[in-house]
């Protein structure tokens, strides 16, 4: 999953040589490392184990070169070790992610964030060390992982993604994002996605929508985003092929370092209890470093919460 909140990074770069130069038209290139580290425990009311430990690595790589012409170039692969219940997981390297950017113009292709996992504001007021179940995420249907969750393309941290092309545009306050992939070859779907967003004193104004092969992963997705000065709220909604939700959420700043996170959402597709909401605290300590923790009830009645350490680098 992509474009997941990651907290601080600091980027710390490994070498920059011109030795990789293989033709004169490369200026220069340079290879880097950041990602994130957490650990903590997690709870999940009526699992057969409750309380777990939670933790994961991600260690991302990034290539850069840069032509004379102007033109930059990137590509992304990324290592990540997530815990697996009671058991520690080792890590795996994910598929690669290339780029190419021209002024405003930057296309994408390979394990791809697809332009609705991208939208501006998709990701409001998660929760928690681990998201809880990321039910704020409004393109998110139903009540677990495998009930429509995801049904659009994101960046694969820890698989080979669904390899397709990302194109976005950006001019002054407007932003433009497409996407395409097709794993109809393998028993997939075949997915086209657009969104836009458009920024506007402190408010940003977003729309989305997808076309699938599969009927239920259509989606229309609306999204308002800004400052009340108290906190930064947003405003959700989206058809999901017919099945509409809701979020209303805000970020209150307590004092210097510490964010309380409130989300409710409301969604048509779960049969028994439609509502989620949820809670968090985040206290940066500084240096990288916070403390984060929340609790979600969860539409199919299980609650869930966490609390750990995470740390940037």
């Amino acid at each position: 999953m992509i474009k997941k909140p990651e907290g601080n990074k600091m980027k710390k770069v490994l070498f920059a040589t011109t030795a990789l130069v293989a033709t004169a038209g490369v200026a220069a290139a340079d290879v880097s490392f950041g990602g994130y580290g957490r650990f903590g425990i997690l709870y999940t009311e009526g699992a057969a184990q409750e309380t777990t430990i939670e933790s994961r690595l991600r260690l991302n790589i990034d290539a850069t070169a840069e032509s004379d012409n102007g033109l930059a170039f990137n590509a992304r692969f990324r290592i990540q070790a997530d815990d697996s219940g009671t058991v520690a997981n080792t890590g795996s390297i994910n598929g690669a992610l290339f780029g190419v950017t021209a002024g405003g113009l930057n296309v994408q292709v390979g394990n791809i964030s697809g332009a609705i996992d991208s939208q501006a504001g998709m990701y409001n007021h998660t929760v928690g060390l681990s998201g809880l179940g990321y039910h704020n995420v409004i393109a998110n249907s139903g009540t677990s992982f495998a009930t429509g969750y995801w049904a659009f393309d994101t960046y694969s941290s820890t698989g080979a993604g669904r390899n397709g092309v990302r194109v976005s545009y950006g001019m002054g306050n407007f932003n433009v994002i497409a996407s395409y992939s097709d794993m109809r070859p393998t028993g997939g779907t075949e997915r086209s996605a657009i969104t836009a967003s458009f920024d506007v004193n402190d408010w940003t104004v977003s729309v989305g929508y997808q076309e699938s092969s599969l009927d239920s992963e259509d989606k229309l997705t609306g999204i308002v985003a800004g400052s009340l000065g108290v906190a930064d709220v947003t405003l959700g909604v989206a058809d999901n092929d017919g099945d509409l939700k809701y979020l209303v959420g805000a970020d209150f700043q307590v004092g210097a370092a510490t964010t309380i996170t409130l989300f409710v959402t409301d969604d048509d597709d779960v049969a028994a209890t439609d509502t989620a909401y949820g809670v968090g605290v985040n206290h940066d300590m500084g240096g990288g470093t916070s403390i984060r923790g929340g609790f979600v009830s969860q539409p199919n009645g299980m609650n869930v919460a966490d609390l750990g350490l995470q740390f940037g680098f």
